[in-house]
């Protein structure tokens, strides 16, 4: 096998797992990754839930020590790459220049910025990494009331984690349900209720007029003429790939890098992985930009196997999960174009699965119930859409009967 110098930018999920297999298949290469943050690679998921209500410390969410990359022989470097030349083969940060042989970009994506008025733009906090989540926990223990602008995952996570520091927590969604069009709205509403229940206020279909800032934080007004004040306000509002490094450049972008379904991009040896592609699915024949834990591990381990020379197909199915309270919420596959859609369960305490059918086939599934409760039957689904299996629609209904029996040999 040739030896290369295989340079990734980025530090997260998919860097991490890609530099793994790469390193598993290929002993001889080097592999460098270049983070631009002051910590080893750490995990994401934890930021929005264990490490703001203290249940993990900052050391117990790296991926792994020092003493790991120094084994692997996988070199961390601590430096924001500010120009790639694709034509050379040369990395930039700012006055040193950094050759590569192959180059894998898992730049990830960018939080949306809230812009109201100049005023208060720049009070807002957002979540997307650590120094975030620091200055969130920080000022969230001095204060009592919070507003969080968006009910998708991320908003609703951090809402759940606060709740349980016992701050009065307020969610302003603008579409008429939280988690939009995603999840179904029966589930929607179920955790919705869950948050009600441990007394945080959900305002959706609610838009934002104008935000005041008053001696004691904010006034945040809303076109209904609501009136919500707080302390501190966190926005989570979507993102973007995280792409400007490569305006102006020959790599192909449209809603992301485009790649193809081995994480190859429009140049030759330059790869992509993770929340940053715009890949195509042989599955669904479709490009897709998916912002998930499990696909950005997959897609980097994926992206590690081609770089190291084993020609491999993305075909992994979408899978995401969010914990909220008691509750843990998991979605398969799409969950749109069906038929019709089945339920399975009636009660969070065993949990209820909408299972969305197509030509008798399980297009996405997404459930909810108690943690541990529908885990198991989601990873199942995931399986009986990936080997495009027609279902029996009695058997997906009974929560007595064992979904495993329509595993086809």
């Amino acid at each position: 096998m040739n030896s290369n110098k295989i340079s990734i930018i980025g530090a997260g999920q998919a860097a991490i797992y890609a530099a793994m297999e790469i390193r598993k298949l290929d002993d001889e290469s080097s592999i460098t990754l270049y983070g631009d943050e002051n910590y080893l690679p750490y995990e994401r998921p934890p930021l929005s839930k264990d490490f703001l209500i203290n249940k993990k410390k900052e050391d117990e969410i790296l991926f792994f020590n020092k003493q790991f990359f120094e084994d692997k022989k996988i070199s961390f470097v601590n430096k924001k790459i500010t120009k790639v030349d694709f034509k050379n083969n040369i990395l930039t940060s700012y006055n040193d220049d950094f050759l590569y042989d192959k180059l894998l970009i898992t730049t990830g994506s960018t939080n949306r910025k809230l812009e109201v008025n100049s005023q208060i733009d720049n009070d807002i906090y957002y979540l997307r990494n650590l120094d975030e989540a620091v200055k969130i926990k920080d000022k969230a223990l001095k204060v009592n009331k919070i507003a969080i602008i968006g009910g998708g995952f991320i908003g609703l996570e951090i809402a759940s984690s606060l709740n349980q520091l016992n701050k009065e927590v307020s969610v302003i969604e603008i579409s008429n349900q939280i988690m939009g069009r995603i999840i179904p709205a029966p589930i929607a509403n179920l955790v919705k209720a869950e948050h009600e229940k441990y007394g945080n206020k959900i305002y959706v279909d609610s838009k934002i007029n104008n935000i005041q800032k008053t001696d004691e934080g904010f006034k945040i007004i809303l076109e209904n003429e609501n009136i919500i004040e707080a302390e501190i306000i966190i926005a989570g509002i979507g993102s973007m790939p995280s792409i400007s490094l490569f305006n102006n450049t020959d790599l192909k972008l449209d809603n992301g890098i485009l790649t193809d379904e081995y994480c190859q991009t429009s140049i030759e040896n330059v790869f992509a992985a993770g929340d940053v592609t715009n890949f195509y699915h042989p599955f669904f024949n479709t490009r897709l930009r998916l912002e998930s834990y499990q696909h950005a591990q997959n897609h980097g381990i994926n992206a590690g196997k081609n770089i190291a020379g084993i020609k491999t197909e993305y075909i992994s199915i979408p899978w995401m999960w969010s914990d909220q309270f008691n509750l843990n919420l998991q979605l398969t596959g799409h969950c749109d174009e069906y038929d019709e859609v089945i339920i399975r369960g009636n009660t969070l305490e065993n949990g209820i699965i909408h299972f969305f059918i197509k030509n008798n086939k399980i297009l996405g599934a997404c459930g909810l119930g108690l943690i541990g409760k529908v885990g198991r039957d989601i990873r199942i689904a995931s399986k009986l859409i990936e080997k495009n299996i027609v279902v029996d629609k009695k058997i997906l209904l009974d929560q007595n009967t064992k979904l495993n029996k329509l595993m086809k040999n």
